[in-house]
């Protein structure tokens, strides 16, 4: 799969829309001994990615398992930007949204890495074993932050923080929504169908070409999802 950043750009916030979210930081790259910093692109060889790959951001945390791209233990940090109207009820301790985000292709992926960081943004991309993952994230406090790609396509289980439930999706939408009774979100789809879920799981099946995406914030509750 091709690493173009522009992709990252056509599915989460233009600039407009980013000021409009409010503050974004930039991210860093730990993995193996070496943490990547500021804006670059580089192929990290295989034999220099350890099992974890740390994504450290001001406003959102979240690992990487190098064997399979499952995105662990995915955070809002808690820290406030500069907008106060444009922070989530969300405290310093943080929220764990997503305990994971699991690509279930049942392939190794031994590839080097190809990574990208930007001013706000990281793409991550590997293969192995016939299997491409994809992870992209932006660190802004709200908004569309995550999209997680594969090729050929895979199913992806999503499982919710302690605090968060799925509720429901909106009429006529197939996003679905969740919340901790303080803010929202969706899982957001492309080339995607619901297999199946419960207050804290979510499966899909994922077409070649399409994605599972999450939105957090004000455009949730623009998009039908309420707290």
């Amino acid at each position: 799969m091709l690493l173009v950043f522009s992709a990252l750009v056509s599915y989460l916030p233009s600039p407009a829309e980013a000021a409009k979210v409010g503050t974004c930081a930039a991210f860093s790259v730990s993995t193996g001994r070496t943490t990547y910093r500021r804006d670059q692109t580089r192929t990290i060889p295989a034999e220099l990615v350890g099992d974890r790959i740390r994504v450290d951001g001001r406003y959102i945390e979240f690992n990487v398992r190098s064997r399979d791209f499952a995105a662990l233990n995915y955070r809002r940090t808690g820290v406030d930007s500069s907008g106060p109207g444009k922070n989530l009820p969300i405290g310093p301790e943080g929220t764990t949204i997503f305990e994971s985000k699991m690509p279930l292709h049942g392939k190794t992926l031994t590839g080097p890495i190809s990574l990208k960081l930007g001013n706000e943004a990281v793409i991550l991309d590997r293969s192995g074993g016939g299997q491409d993952m994809k992870i992209q994230a932006k660190d802004c406090q709200q908004g569309g932050l995550f999209q997680m790609e594969s090729e050929p396509g895979t199913r992806e289980r999503n499982t919710l923080g302690p605090d968060f439930n799925y509720t429901s999706q909106p009429p006529g939408e197939e996003k679905l929504c969740f919340t901790d009774g303080r803010f929202s979100g969706y899982d957001s789809l492309e080339l995607a169908t619901l297999l199946s879920h419960t207050d804290k799981v979510a499966t899909w099946r994922v077409a070649s070409g399409g994605r599972i995406g999450m939105v957090i914030g004000e455009d949730a509750v623009e998009g039908g999802c309420r707290p």
